[in-house]
Formats: C-alpha cells, sequence, structure tokens
C-alpha cells in the first residue's frame, strides 16, 4: 500500500510539475508576443527594405526636349559623323562674350540629282554646319583642320532659330553643336578607315 500511494504521489508531481513549466512557457510567450507583435516587425521591415529595393525609388521619367529645365531634360538628339572640313574653321564673338567656331562637313551617302549630263559626276550633298561652343576644341580645330582634311565630330543635333534683320524673316539653321561633351579629332591621311576603330575615335584628343 505504501508503495501504490509513494508511486502515485510521485507521478502527481510529475503532472504538476509539467503544468508549472507549461505555465511559465506561456506566460513568456506572452510577454514576448506582447512587446513585440507581428505587425510592428512588419511594418518596420518594410520601411527598411523599401528603402533599398531599386523599383522603390522614385519613378523615371521619360526625358524630354523642354529648354526651360535646362541641361538636365535634353532629350536623345546625338550626332556622329565622320568627313572631310568644307568651309575652314572660323571662329565669331557673341554678344554676350562666348567664342563659338563654325565649319562645315561633308559626308557622302546621296547625291546631287540635279546635275545633268553624263561627263558630270555625282557629287556629295550632305553637308553639316559644325558650332564649337567649347573653347578647347574650338582652338583645336582652328589649328588642326583644313579645307579637305578628314575629322570625326560627335555632337547634338540643334536647330538656331534667329530674325533676319535683313529681311525681316524669321530663320531656321541646323546645326551639329559641339559642347562640353562633345568631341573632334582630325582623321590622319595615313590612317586608313579600316583600322580606326569607333573607340579610338571617341576618345579623341580631349
Amino acid at each position: 500500500m505504501t508503495r501504490v500511494s509513494s508511486g502515485l504521489l510521485k507521478g502527481l508531481r510529475r503532472v504538476m510539475e509539467q503544468q508549472r513549466i507549461s505555465t511559465v512557457f506561456c506566460r513568456q510567450s506572452r510577454v514576448w508576443s506582447s512587446t513585440v507583435s507581428f505587425s510592428d516587425l512588419d511594418e518596420k521591415g518594410d520601411m527598411e527594405y523599401d528603402d533599398n529595393r531599386p523599383d522603390s525609388k522614385r519613378e523615371l521619367r521619360p526625358q524630354s526636349v523642354d529648354p526651360k529645365k535646362g541641361w538636365e531634360f535634353r532629350g536623345v538628339h546625338r550626332a556622329i559623323i565622320c568627313g572631310k572640313v568644307g568651309q575652314v574653321p572660323v571662329q565669331k564673338i557673341l554678344r554676350n562674350g562666348h567664342t563659338v567656331t563654325v565649319f562645315t562637313v561633308g559626308t557622302g551617302g546621296m547625291f546631287d540629282q540635279r546635275v545633268i549630263g553624263p561627263n558630270d559626276l555625282p557629287k556629295p550633298a550632305q553637308w553639316h554646319r559644325i558650332a564649337v561652343h567649347n573653347d578647347q576644341l574650338g582652338a583645336y580645330a582652328v589649328q588642326k583642320l583644313v579645307k579637305n582634311s578628314a575629322v570625326y565630330v560627335e555632337g547634338d543635333i540643334e536647330t538656331r532659330v534667329y530674325n533676319d534683320s535683313v529681311n525681316d524673316q524669321v530663320k531656321n539653321i541646323p546645326e551639329i553643336c559641339v559642347r562640353r561633351d562633345g568631341k573632334i579629332r582630325l582623321v590622319k591621311s595615313g590612317d586608313s578607315a579600316a583600322n580606326i576603330s569607333l573607340d579610338e575615335l571617341r576618345g579623341g584628343l580631349f
């Protein structure tokens, strides 16, 4: 009888001990869940994650040509030509005191259809007006470029609009403007076009 009672007493103590441990664990779990909730974790996690996500940054809008907003909204109007110099570079001083260097470059691809006769050979009709607004590149063009010399030019396609005081008319002149990000390079006569890579031309001297 004593053995049976002692066994029951030990079993009862084990049950009570298990209940006490489970109760303490539940209390600790409630304390943890009450201090940091799932909603708080989600909110903080989203805030930190959104700052580092690439798609959470400000949405990029398509660039457009807007003269009022300046240099950052220029769009894409790039021109890369390689041809021969027609009109030699000439420097002009504008009213604002800036110096612009102007010359022309002829390229092939189209021919003058107005030439008639078997003895007249077709002549290239694509002439491009180059306006250099960079002082260093302008000085380089004046020193290095002569008539019929091969040249590589990289600039922006722009249309200059002004009022003609003589005829009292508005004139539009398309130009390739070489500014701070433009390039000019003289192609030597001994260099073959097949041996000159685009990367070498784009590197330029400036």
